[in-house]
């Protein structure tokens, strides 16, 4: 099976027959089917390497600076926008990075953003404001990206250990606000190997008999939801939760329609056992709200539209798999 390297090279080696446009064409048309690729995105440097000497150009004083002999630990964020895909991926990396300013102060980790496109030094403002970040940018003037490291995926991620050794380069992915700062927790030997793979894919728990029953009950409750069948809604709630008692997003339904059934005290204690057990939920924070707003009120509840899709409310995956369907 050919490698990204080897496919690379069979482009540049075909040159003489193709155009440039074609040959670059092709290298971007390749980087973006390898966007989540989990290998290392960087052609010249690997894991354990020495980070070679970089300099670039600080984006706002036009000072150079050296990246060389370490002294802390280090994330290197290499960007582009030549693209609109790219332009966004960008700022999504960097507002991630920037949400999560804190988990790097405390770690000593130094941070800097290099743009690798000069020719659009203009798209940097704009990129840096929609990202709200406060560390360095930077401009690679003279290539290094490319000619040092190899960069091929945009935007890539490469993190160094304070003796200036690489200990990775991630491509974009998805969950980058998970696997960078896990990375850095393996690198500074917070976190185990083993650990984080199992934070980036936990394993499937097989759900029993009575869970799966639980969930059909429930399924079909919302479609009674939908229907403003309220009383009938509960019952199918209750069927739900005798099945399985921790089965939150039934019981989230539960608190929610009682709230429309102004039994407040009752709604309140089970949208706060809810909210206990998953902080998150977003359909139980709502009703939550909801309960307040009606209390102020004198008991007035404002008739609020249902969401008609269960996993929107915060709590199903979106890429669980749907094998029971509400009975019609």
């Amino acid at each position: 099976m050919l490698n990204l390297e080897s496919v690379l090279l069979m482009m540049v080696f075909m040159g003489q027959r193709l155009s440039c446009r074609i040959i670059v064409g092709g290298v971007v048309a390749l980087s973006f089917l390898l966007a989540a690729w989990p290998a290392f995105s960087f052609l010249y440097v690997g894991k354990g390497d020495t980070l070679p000497t970089l300099e670039f150009t600080d984006f706002a004083t036009d000072t150079k600076k050296l990246f060389d002999k370490r002294q802390q630990p280090l994330v290197l964020v290499f960007f582009g926008a030549d693209i609109d895909t790219k332009e966004e991926r960008a700022i999504e990396v960097l507002a991630d990075i920037q949400n999560q300013r804190s988990f790097y102060r405390q770690r000593n980790i130094e941070l800097a953003a290099v743009f690798v496109q000069p020719e659009l030094v203009a798209k940097i403002n704009e990129i840096v404001e929609q990202a709200h970040i406060d560390f360095p940018v930077y401009v690679d003037t003279a290539s290094q990206s490319f000619e040092k490291l190899g960069v091929y995926v945009m935007p890539s991620i490469l993190i160094v250990n304070a003796d200036g050794i690489i200990h990775e380069g991630l491509g974009y992915t998805r969950n980058i606000d998970v696997l960078l700062p896990g990375e850095v927790q393996v690198m500074l030997h917070e976190k185990s190997r083993e650990e984080l793979n199992a934070l980036l894919k936990p394993e499937t728990v097989e759900r029993t008999m009575a869970q799966r029953r639980a969930r059909l009950d429930y399924n079909y409750a919302v479609n009674l939801v939908q229907r403003q069948e309220i009383d009938l809604a509960l019952e199918k709630l209750e069927m739900a939760l005798d099945k399985d008692p921790e089965f939150v997003p039934a019981l989230g339904e539960k608190g929610c329609l009682l709230v429309k059934k102004k039994k407040f005290q009752e709604a309140a204690t089970i949208l706060d056992r809810t909210l206990a057990m998953v902080p998150n939920f977003a359909r139980a924070l709502d009703c939550k709200a909801e309960l307040v707003n009606a209390e102020k009120k004198g008991g007035q509840v404002e008739a609020a539209p249902v969401k008609t899709n269960p996993s929107s409310w915060g709590y199903f995956s979106e890429d669980e798999d749907e094998e029971e369907t509400s009975p019609q």
